[in-house]
């Protein structure tokens, strides 16, 4: 009886302490244990999110339509085989009447001394215009062409046209405005398309004038090799040889690198060093290092030394010597390039090439003016051009190529003659725009180009070339489909014109069909289906779709207003809230390509528009011809034209419309129709199916996904969109989503759970990949830290790592993110959890958190228990997204989201398949906002506000948070002293609760407040903020003088890299550039990308700053290029980064198609000197109490 007395009390004990527990949850009590009031707060934000869903968005609204006041469409879903079929046959027809251009131009071309020419010329528009419009065929030299080529140009949408002959070296004299580097590196590619060996010799013993002339003829001459040649760099006052990463050799460093965009890059910032030197090494020297280098490894047979020196070694039979000449070799080329200088300071070349010894006589091939920047391109050529040519006479497409002033690649279909290349480029989103924008049934469907090489050109992956930040980098196709049965699936491809192979993969439920045929002779195309067999496709025949007397209403309001409404400003877009609008995406035409063309036409995209919106308020099916919309365009626009009403109901009078920023729903067709409210201009290239919100609706259907904080480039700050997708049997799959501000989640969490505004308590929603929606760090205005794309590794680092060791809960994964050669690590976090997660080790903890999975959402909550500071943090990279480690990675190892290089198996020997077998594709990358869209026009500037936010009626922090366009004003002017007496006020006011702050818009003004409440904050501010700025003027003025007065040894230790720095907005102070600059502007052709990390791992990988777009959900850090307020300048806010706006939000149309990236440039400055050791990391301290 006794033990069952004890056991009893024991047990009546437990329940006290628990109840006592739960009761004191309510107050400030650090010791307090939440688990059942997380429970509890995470199926209450479930209720109110599906509550939202439901009453907001309208997710069961098809649920009170009645089926007899529809009508029925039956939809047909094509075979594999009929869709490749089409795809070939519109490839085909292009690639035809090129390859017909091609013949036309080679017919009239007879004469063997036909200067190089290209057309059209001047080069000066970054636009895809109609140039043959501006251009006719008789300015051409030395030809003329027929009349009826003008209209074929035109449909084919040709870039240029052009022929590059042997007597100039590929070089339009009469084009000089024009850069001819891709050009001339197609030119060589296909004259010498044998690897070959460039060693340059740099003689810095000359004037810095010549010296400057040499190093600009070497970099010409690297940038026109391909990347099988290989180079190597002698500078005459050094001992050794430039240095290049090679993850193969043993100490991962070798004298010669293949000449890839990588090493072109190295050897351009190399050369920019080199300065004029007083003394040589001795030429017997430099002979014995050459001789050395060339039995360094396998070399190939073509070799070409290249000595740049001034007119001293004319008198000096020594530097002959310098050569390792040996017995005759046409292979084997050894050349002096003469730099002189006369008494008018004009400078000249003259090339001088020998084959033995005591040939050094005056004769020279090419002497030339080397003044003019357009000159040096031909002098690098001549230098090439002294290489045996090899080439058939036969057709051929090269590319793709990236042109950097068109956002886009290029394929050149070329036809080589005896005496030149005849050329036509063509827009390579033109010929593959039914790849790029290919709509599968489900996600395991995919199509992909490759060329007879078996290098993939193009994917359904790729992201779209308009929309891209960096260049794709074309890999094998192995590499893309990595399976052990891909050798024999690659040979049937390579063997066969047309046919289909189908693969049961073992020990699994799932087959792979590969269906595919080739294009003349020049691609093949292929389409990849995968099946499985608990596959849930709902295949839909018949959909019955609404009727709706309801105007259709177009996006461009500017162009074409509501009849009975009036237009209006929503933030800093042109809007209406009289009635919703439609949008159509490049997805919804039949051609992509021509209807972005179009649509950058000017004036004629008016005449377009008017076409399209005829056709679809036409009510008369059948009457009016389709404009060039894909067949279930007009009724998926009926069908969502209906839901309108409801949105603007809810908009207007719903209890949450003080909350929403817009709501919009888009079809599952894939067809990018969308329908918005309130009715909004949109970017005429935005594509609704490529966002996140969508993706990863569609991906879970029954889900409610909500996606982390983005600047909204609309003008509603940092907002939270939610978005379902709504299934029906018998109605249009949709999605339908939501744009939130980010305070309005986490009023939620506040009105739900009145504890997280406690002190020591802070409660946070992060989504199934760990990134964080709602934070208090990321609406705190003290805080200078990013917004966007905040992981919870980075804010709440001490519960990241310990949520690794719940096993079940949290699993590092692994993608291969094949078209920029990464492999991607991410988070993944278990949906299903039903439990409550809390501290893996129980102990006397002073932090203890509770983690809950808030259910039919992709989020989970978190409340954090803190009494004391606790400081830990994960490793995570300052400048780039390169993992520190990436040969290991442990489960149990917190590190923040990151990527490492899939380059670091192609090594000889290395069976690279292998390696990645088991890493499965990423999948379709979601796309960002790429545009300056967000510099809203003069004719929104002078509209009216549609809404009238009247932030000053709002009297408490509570009743302001998360309003539209307010903000709760705490910190004064100086973006320290906390206010006397906080107040609401608009956003632009004071953006992030510091008054006047610059915002990401660019705005910094004190915008329009009341007196009543302007008067009651502090008159210190401003006082202190006039000292700030007068102590920082001394501050910068005494920084420059020490500046001018030390050493630029150790300048520019960080510069954001941006892909588009040849960009002529892009500011390039602090920028390391040419001494001397081509002004022909071939010296910024090349691709720059960004600085390796400091945490230096020997794998030859450079990754490029990319401003969101490779994203995918698990980007971590978010780069300098970011859409952040904090990399903003208050002396310069016209400047803005390029990602300022949301992956959620719609951008506003530019009025012209150039896009002309700005990126902000900022750099740490550190100071000089032999002792400085420069070591960035990031340590997350973000654990103390609040």
């Amino acid at each position: 009886m006794k033990l069952i007395f004890l056991v009893f009390f024991f047990y009546m004990s437990i329940s006290k302490s628990t109840r006592a527990s739960n009761e004191t949850c309510t107050e400030a009590n650090s010791r307090c244990d939440y688990k059942s009031n997380v429970r509890m707060l995470a199926d209450t934000l479930a209720s109110k999110f599906n509550d939202i869903v439901i009453k907001e968005l309208g997710s069961e609204y098809t649920s009170h339509l009645e089926i007899r006041t529809a009508h029925k469409i039956s939809r047909y879903h094509t075979t594999d085989i009929s869709t490749l079929s089409n795809i070939v046959d519109k490839l085909d027809y292009k690639l035809s009447s090129a390859i017909n251009i091609l013949k036309e131009m080679n017919n009239v071309l007879d004469k063997n001394d036909t200067p190089s020419f290209t057309h059209p010329c001047p080069f000066n528009s970054i636009r895809k215009s109609v140039f043959i419009k501006r251009n006719g065929f008789h300015e051409l030299p030395s030809i003329t062409m027929k009349t009826n080529m003008l209209g074929r140009f035109k449909d084919l949408k040709v870039k240029r046209q052009y022929y590059l002959s042997h007597l100039d070296y590929a070089t339009d004299k009469d084009c000089v405005t024009m850069p001819h580097s891709n050009l001339r590196y197609l030119y060589h590619k296909i004259v010498h398309p044998k690897p070959k060996l460039f060693v340059f010799i740099i003689d810095n013993n000359m004037k810095f004038e010549l010296l400057q002339h040499a190093i600009g003829i070497v970099k010409e001459i690297t940038y026109s090799l391909q990347h099988t040649d290989l180079i190597a760099l002698k500078i005459t006052n050094m001992t050794n040889f430039m240095k290049f990463e090679d993850t193969c050799s043993s100490d991962g460093m070798s004298n010669l690198g293949n000449a890839t965009d990588n090493n072109k890059m190295l050897f351009r910032e190399y050369l920019n060093t080199l300065e004029v030197a007083t003394t040589n090494v001795p030429p017997s020297t430099i002979n014995k290092e050459i001789k050395s280098l060339l039995t360094e490894k396998k070399l190939p047979l073509q070799k070409l030394f290249i000595l740049l020196t001034d007119s001293k070694i004319m008198n000096n039979d020594a530097w002959l010597k310098l050569f390792p000449v040996a017995e005759k070799n046409e292979l084997t080329k050894y050349s002096i390039g003469l730099i002189q200088e006369n008494s008018e300071r004009n400078s000249s070349l003259k090339i001088l090439h020998f084959e033995k010894l005591h040939n050094h006589s005056n004769h020279s091939m090419v002497k030339l003016h080397i003044n003019s920047g357009d000159v040096v391109g031909q002098v690098a050529s001549a230098f090439i051009s002294l290489l045996p040519n090899d080439y058939k006479e036969e057709l051929k497409a090269e590319g793709p190529l990236w042109e950097a002033t068109e956002r886009d690649f290029m394929i050149s279909l070329v036809y080589p003659k005896a005496s030149g290349i005849l050329g036509l480029d063509l827009h390579w989103s033109d010929l593959a725009e039914d790849i790029i924008y290919f709509k599968g049934s489900n996600e395991h469907k995919r199509a992909f180009v490759i060329d007879f090489s078996g290098t993939v050109i193009m994917h359904t992956y790729f992201p779209r070339p308009e929309s891209t930040t960096d260049k794709i980098k074309f890999t094998n196709l192995e590499t893309i489909e990595a399976h052990s049965f891909m050798d024999v699936v690659k040979k049937e491809l390579l063997s066969r014109v047309t046919g289909n192979y189908t693969v049961e993969i073992k020990n699994s439920s799932r087959s792979i069909t590969y269906s595919w045929k080739w294009v003349q002779d020049l691609y093949i195309v292929c389409i990849v289906h995968e099946v499985h067999s608990n596959s849930t496709l709902l295949n839909k025949s018949n959909i019955f779709f609404t009727k709706t007397s309801k105007e259709i209403l177009f996006h461009r309001l500017d162009l074409f207003p509501p009849k009975t409404g009036k237009i209006c400003r929503h933030f800093k877009q042109i809007a209406t809230i009289d009635q919703g609008t439609v949008y159509l995406s490049p997805s919804s035409f039949e051609s992509p390509f021509t209807y972005l063309y179009d649509m950058g036409d000017g004036q004629e995209a008016v005449s377009y528009m008017q076409n399209y919106l005829a056709y679809l308020r036409s009510v008369a099916h059948g009457l009016l011809s389709n404009p060039g919309l894909k067949n279930e365009i007009q009724q998926d626009v009926g069908f969502l034209n209906s839901i309108l009403s409801f949105y603007k109901r809810q908009h207007l009078h719903g209890p949450y419309s003080k909350y929403i920023v817009r709501r919009y729903a888009v079809t599952e067709t894939g067809y990018g129709v969308l329908v918005m409210f309130p009715g909004t201009v949109l970017e005429y290239d935005y594509e609704p199916v490529r966002r996140p919100w969508y993706i990863f609706a569609l991906n879970n259907p029954g889900t409610i996904i909500l996606t982390p904080p983005n600047l909204d480039v609309g003008g509603a700050g940092y907002i939270v969109t939610i978005s379902y997708a709504v299934k029906s049997p018998i109605y249009p799959t949709m999605v339908v989503s939501m744009d939130v501000t980010m305070g309005f989640l986490y009023k939620l969490l506040i009105d739900s759970f009145s504890q997280c505004a406690m002190s020591n308590v802070k409660c946070f929603i992060m989504n199934n990949r760990g990134y964080l929606i709602s934070h208090p760090g990321l609406m705190d205005p003290n805080s200078s830290g990013p917004i966007e794309q905040q992981h919870i590794t980075h804010k709440e680092s001490m519960i990241a790592i310990d949520m690794l060791n719940h096993k079940g809960f949290v699993k590092k994964r692994l993608c291969s993110n094949f078209y920029d050669k990464t492999i991607q690590r991410f988070y993944e976090f278990n949906n299903s959890l039903t439990n409550v997660l809390s501290n893996m080790v129980s102990a006397d903890h002073c932090v203890h958190y509770y983690v809950a999975s808030i259910p039919r959402t992709n989020a989970f909550i978190g409340v954090v228990n803190a009494s004391c500071s606790i400081g830990a943090f994960c490793p995570c990279s300052m400048v780039d997204r390169l993992c520190l480690n990436c040969n290991r990675m442990e489960q149990t190892e917190c590190e923040c989201p990151c990527e490492c290089s899939s380059e670091l198996y192609d090594c000889p020997n290395t069976n690279a398949t292998k390696l990645n077998e088991n890493i499965p594709l990423c999948g379709m990358m979601p796309e960002n906002n790429h545009h300056k869209s967000h510099f809203f026009h003069n004719f929104a500037e002078n509209l009216k506000s549609c809404f009238d936010f009247q932030c000053e009626t709002y009297l408490s922090h509570s009743s302001c948070l998360g309003v539209l366009g307010c903000e709760w004003c705490q910190i004064d002017a100086d973006g320290h002293s906390p206010l006397a007496t906080p107040f609401c006020t608009s956003q632009s006011t004071c953006f992030n609760g510091v008054l006047g702050a610059v915002t990401p818009y660019g705005e910094g003004t004190f915008g329009h407040i009341s007196r009543d409440a302007f008067a009651s904050y502090s008159a210190i501010g401003p006082i202190v903020g006039c000292i700030v700025t007068v102590s920082l003027i001394i501050a910068v003025a005494i920084y420059c003088y020490r500046q001018n007065t030390t050493t630029d040894s150790c300048h520019n230790l960080y510069v954001d890299g941006p892909e588009t720095w040849h960009d002529p907005d892009v500011q390039m102070s602090h920028m390391p550039t040419d001494d001397l600059l081509d002004p022909s502007g071939q010296d910024k052709l090349l691709e720059i990308e960004a600085p390796i990390s400091p945490y230096r791992v020997i794998t030859g990988y450079r990754r490029p700053h990319t401003a969101g777009g490779s994203d995918q959900g698990y980007s971590t850090m978010t780069p300098h290029e970011d859409s952040e307020a904090t990399g903003f300048s208050v002396n310069d806010p016209t400047v803005l980064s390029d990602d300022t706006k949301s992956d959620a939000s719609f951008p506003a149309p530019a009025k012209i198609k150039p896009r002309v990236k700005v990126a902000d440039l900022t750099m740490t400055i550190l100071p000089c000197g032999k002792n400085s050791v420069l070591a960035p990391v990031t340590v997350h301290r973000h654990m103390e109490a609040s």
